[in-house]
């Protein structure tokens, strides 16, 4: 099972200077592509049928736009924002984790975004679109794999990451409480968060099973279970003799009903 903290992988930083791995750069490349696409063809109901409709999800059946709607923006600096996040801070992600974690992960928080969107207003008409969920997921990983790296929060002010993000989920849920139809899908952002927080965390929960020596147990089990037989044996002896020594000195009579069981006990096992 993949590291999620990093370890074994050492990140130098982060930036437009940073190597961009495969999956990064095809997420990328399909964003710019769509953003294209929907351009030229603006008179297509591309936000109505691939953003995430609320209303629409589950009464309509369109169970595919949790997924479609991350790779729609609304505008040019909403597409630059996400894209330039996720070129800062994804490709250490996926050269800790490798591409097919990395992917997994992307689209989980993305998706989980997304429903926590829905659930947050599921009678809205309003479309929600763009990767943000998912690159606050990959902030949230980036966070506890690196957290003292330093960025520049909204491009400006330097500051850790692990306290960049506090402030950035406090932004959000201020947002989310006082204006949650302001335009901007808070939930989203702090659902693909939270889908990242716990996945990392039952990651790292997982992780520890996998490190736990399952044959090293079995068989210290299997040493107990002797040493127990071992002891309930020499116990049963003892009592035997004791019985023994009672009846040379007293006689059969003497016995009572459970010394009588005991030694029936002993002499089916010896024949």
């Amino acid at each position: 099972m993949t590291n999620i903290y990093g370890g074994g992988y050492q990140y130098s930083g982060f930036g437009l200077g940073s190597q961009l791995t495969k999956a990064v750069k095809a997420l990328i490349i399909i964003n710019s592509a769509v953003f294209i696409l929907v351009h030229l063809f603006s008179g297509l109901p591309w936000f109505s049928i691939f953003g995430l409709v609320p209303r629409q999800l589950f009464t309509g059946l369109r169970l595919w736009q949790p997924v479609t709607y991350m790779f729609l923006h609304a505008g040019l600096w909403h597409l630059l924002v996400n894209m330039l996040m996720l070129w800062f801070f994804a490709p250490a992600i996926e050269a800790a984790w490798g591409r097919k974690q990395f992917l997994f992960y992307y689209f989980f928080t993305g998706i989980g975004a997304g429903l926590c969107s829905y659930a947050s207003a599921f009678r809205s008409p309003i479309p929600v679109v763009g990767a943000s969920g998912a690159i606050f997921g990959i902030l949230v990983a980036y966070a506890l794999m690196y957290p003292d790296a330093v960025i520049l929060l909204f491009f400006f002010f330097p500051m850790k990451i692990k306290h960049a993000l506090w402030l950035l989920i406090g932004i959000n849920l201020l947002g989310a409480l006082s204006a949650p139809q302001g335009g901007i899908a808070y939930f989203a952002h702090l659902g693909g968060g939270l889908f990242g927080y716990l996945y990392l965390k039952s990651e790292w929960i997982a992780r520890q099973i996998a490190y736990f020596n399952f044959p090293r147990l079995k068989f210290w089990m299997r040493q107990e279970k002797r040493r127990s037989d071992y002891s309930s044996r020499e116990d049963l002896e003892s009592q035997i003799d004791a019985i023994l020594d009672k009846i040379s000195r007293h006689g059969m009579e003497s016995l009572s009903r459970q010394e009588r069981k005991l030694l029936e006990q002993r002499s089916r096992r010896v024949k």
